[in-house]
């Protein structure tokens, strides 16, 4: 599967599976706080930390920026990642993708392509 989507500040987004397509919409919601008079050879460590795709809280994330930018979440339970499951399993991949239509219909995301592998 591939997923395509713009952003409606422009940004765009190439995945290979919804989850990391969220993951990457969830972290360009929080702007990052550029580094004032950085210091050469020295380490930083820039914007929030962000869980893995397949993290069993990821998805409970997502739900909480959503409902903090439009005050409202999408219409579907949180379905958890089986950690037995390569990428959480279909059921949690597809859940992430009706999160991805849903933020295409009612959020930020607009243009979203989905396309089978090639």
């Amino acid at each position: 599967m591939r997923i395509e989507y713009t952003c409606e500040d422009g940004s765009q987004t190439i995945a290979l599976w919804p989850s990391m397509a969220l993951q990457h919409w969830l972290g360009r919601s929080r702007p990052t706080v550029p580094i004032e008079n950085p210091e050469p050879f020295k380490f930083y460590v820039v914007g929030p930390p962000v869980p893995g795709d397949d993290h069993g809280m990821f998805l409970t994330l997502v739900y909480a920026e959503i409902e903090r930018r439009w005050n409202k979440t999408p219409p579907f339970e949180i379905e958890p990642p089986d950690p037995k499951k390569k990428h959480g399993g279909k059921e949690y991949q597809a859940r992430c993708l009706e999160i991805l239509q849903w933020l295409h219909a009612k959020g930020d995301i607009t243009g979203l392509v989905v396309s089978p592998e090639s």
